[in-house]
Formats: C-alpha cells, structure tokens, sequence
C-alpha cells in the first residue's frame, strides 16, 4: 500500500511526500483502513513500526475534510512519557504544515500558565501527558464534550507508570461518540485488556508483534561478567572492537548512568547520561544532540527505554539486565529499525541469571554466548563463582570424577580454611556470650 492510494487531503499528501513517506509500513497497512473507516482500533505493535503516522494521518485527515461539531478539541493523543510526546508532536506538525489546524502540546514539568492560555485558544490536536491534562481538565481549561478522536499511545507503559485511572478518567469525560484508537506493545497484560475495554466500543483488534520474541534481523549476545569492575572492561573492549555509528547503553539507575557516562569520558569516549531526573528541557536537548550524531554513546535508564524513537542506533547494550520481559523486549527494540540489522549486548552477572533465563525461556532458545580474549569471567558453566584454593580443588575433582566415574572419599576436594585472627576470634566469643546471655560459651568454644 502506497500513501497516494489513499484518499487523502492534497496538502497531507503533499506533507508526506516531502517527508518522504511513500510505501505503507506493516501497522500502517493494518491500521488506516481501520481508522479511515471510523472504526475503534486495539493494536499491538513496537515502537518503531510505523504505528504514529498509522494514527496521525487519519487524524489529521479527519480533522481537514470534515467540519467541526461545536467548538472544542477535536483530537486527544495520550502518551505514557514526555520524550513520547515530543516525538509525536514533531511529527504532527510536519503533517499539519500549511494548514489551518493548531496543535498543542500539554505536559508535566513545563509552564503550567502558557499551557492553559494554548487551551483557551481550543487547540484541533491536544499532544499530552495523562496527569497533566488531568489538571487541566479540573481546572476547566480544556473541553472534550465534542472530542472525535481519542489516542492512546504506549498503554502498557500508562500503566506502568500508573496512569491507568487518569486515562480512564479522561475517557469517561469526553465524548462518548468518539473514535479511540489503542495501541500496546503487548495485550498480554489484563489489566491492559481491561482498560481496553473500558474505552473501546466493538474495536478491530490487530497484533502485529509475538509480543515474547526479538526480531529476527537483531542479533542478541551474552557475555558473562564476575561484577560491575569487569563489565566496564568488557564495556570498553566492546567499544573498542565492535564498529557502530550510534549505540544506546542501559542501566537501572540514575547514579550508574552518570558513573558510567564519567567512566567513559575518561577513557576518550563521547558519552552522556539520559536519566529521569533530568530537568525536561536537558533531556529534550540531549535526546535531540543524539538524534542529529553530535555525540554516538547514549548512557540511558528505563526514561529511554520506552518510545525512543531514533533511528540509526546500531547496538543496545544491556550493561544491567533489563528487570522484565517487557522492558528488555523494548530496550532491544531500539535497534534493528525499519528491518536494518542490530545488535544486542546482554552483560550478565550471577546476580541476573534469573532474568536472563527468563528471556531465553520466552524466545525458546539459549542465546549465544560471546567469549573475549583475556577478559573470561571466573565463573563455572553454570554461574557459580570460584577462585583460588577452591577453583584447582573444583578443577581436581571433576577430572577425576570423569575419567572414573564415582569418586571416593579421597578423590573429594579439599581446601584449606584460613586460620582465623585473634579479632575474629574475640568478635566470635562476644557474639556467643551475647546469644547465651549467661557469659558462658557454647560447646566447642573454650575461653582461654
């Protein structure tokens, strides 16, 4: 499907073309018809998909060819984060350009004042964030009465991030005639479902992702690490040796994000840290730097992980495991965009080889492993850590036990215990005499 088959407005076409939107993705295939025909939509697709322009062209089309019924906003696009919002605001105004239609975006963090005189002007397209339309919306500032469209973007993150209620609460306030269009990255969820279903009237249902699976076009890897020391050599080395013109580096927290973008400045790298915590005008620069290559090596939390919408980004790497399914299918989903090959770099310590089966559990199958050259982590096959003393005897015992079969009691290893300092010893004995309460000590402990 080319967007020229399409009955379409000649200025939004001519706004796509020279943006350079020709062929119908996959989402957009499955999803315009739907919209076009005024129909509800729940869709489950990744970011990346095409899954914006599926639900802005027939919103903005809308809004051109027909007149509007009393004086409000005619369309509400919900996202579940600010990077989101701004995203699909670019995009918006790119397909309004040369037209009458006025877009607004309303989000937590900015000028609470300007964002209210924007919405006494009654705005075509509201671009907002649930909690601080909510505001607005008590407040009277906005009205949705003769609402036509209402999107909801990224509903798994919504409610995530605790904006369940909000949304449904806008939902219920605004037009019930209106057209809801519903996308998820995944419909596994229930609670996901029943917020569908809440908003939804008879919907079309499309799922265009195995929500458990990585695409097939991004290579993923594991590389085992003893601790955080190792994998920042591990870090280096993969930068070193493993060419990408953008990667994007994820963490768990903001301090390890600023830790490591420092770490790697000091070893000559153009690094920079994207964390919650950040003041919103400081991620939009930095989240657009990146965009444009000023810098190549984003150190990001969990902010980016969800509706990053950039592309070109050749490698992810997982510095910590992402904490579930989801959010490790969204952070590997930054790559390997518009079926371009990526690449996938899981760093895992014992600690996470809970998530990591977890992960291969779901795609059925053991990711590979990748072996680096002097920087072998001292962890037996099955991720117990052992060194010294205890590793040689391990080492002894399985030779043996191999070359024939049931070991003796000779053949068991032996390691010698440290003898033990006279604190120790002290610190034991008080412990003792504590637990005891009688000053006695229990058998086996002499006092000397």
């Amino acid at each position: 499907m080319n967007f020229t088959d399409l009955d379409l407005n000649p200025r939004l076409l001519q706004n796509l073309n020279k943006q350079g939107f020709e062929k119908a993705t996959k989402a957009q295939q499955e999803g315009l018809p739907v919209a076009f025909a005024g129909k509800d939509l729940l869709m489950s697709a990744d970011t990346g998909s095409g899954k914006t322009l599926a639900f802005m062209v027939p919103a903005v089309n809308k809004l051109l060819t027909t007149k509007a019924v009393g004086f409000s906003t005619r369309c509400l696009v919900l996202t579940p984060t600010r990077e989101l919002a701004h995203q699909v605001l670019s995009l918006t105004n790119r397909l309004v350009k040369g037209t009458r239609l006025q877009v607004a975006l309303i989000l937590g963090g900015e000028d609470y004042k300007f964002q209210a005189a924007l919405l006494r002007k009654t705005p075509d397209i509201i671009i907002a964030t649930p909690g601080r339309f909510m505001e607005h919306q008590r407040k009277g500032h906005t009205d949705t009465e003769n609402l036509e469209m209402l999107i909801v973007d990224e509903a798994d993150r919504m409610l995530e991030l605790g904006f369940c209620e909000d949304v449904e609460k806008i939902a219920a306030e605004a037009n019930q005639d209106r057209q809801t269009l519903f996308y998820s990255a995944t419909l596994r969820n229930a609670k996901v479902l029943s917020m569908a279903n809440m908003l939804l009237n008879k919907p079309k249902e499309v799922t265009l992702n195995d929500a458990s699976q990585v695409q097939t076009n991004i290579q993923q890897q594991v590389v085992v690490c003893d601790d955080i020391e190792h994998k920042k050599r591990i870090l280096v080395w993969l930068l070193a040796n493993q060419p990408a013109s953008k990667r994007l580096v994820f963490v768990n927290s903001r301090k390890l994000s600023e830790e490591l973008a420092l770490f790697l400045q000091s070893h000559s790298h153009q690094a920079i840290a994207l964390h919650g915590e950040l003041p919103q005008e400081e991620r939009n620069e930095i989240t657009r730097q990146y965009r444009q290559h000023h810098f190549n090596l984003l150190i990001a939390t969990e902010v980016a992980a969800r509706g990053l919408d950039i592309d070109g980004i050749d490698q992810v790497i997982n510095f910590d495991m992402a904490r579930n399914l989801d959010d490790y299918l969204h952070r590997v989903g930054r790559t390997g965009r518009a079926g371009k090959a990526g690449t996938a770099i899981n760093l895992v310590n014992i600690s996470e080889r809970r998530l990591l089966t977890a992960v291969e559990q779901a795609q059925g199958d053991h990711l590979p492993r990748l072996k680096v050259k002097g920087l072998a982590a001292k962890l037996h096959k099955d991720g117990e850590q052992v060194e010294g003393a205890k590793a040689k005897a391990n080492a002894k015992y399985q030779a043996k036990t191999s070359a024939r079969g049931k070991p003796s009691a000779a053949d068991k290893p032996k390691v010698k215990k440290a003898p033990r300092s006279a604190e120790a010893v002290a610190a034991a004995k008080e412990k003792a005499a504590s637990v005891w309460g009688d000053g006695s000590t229990p058998f086996g402990m002499n006092k000397k």
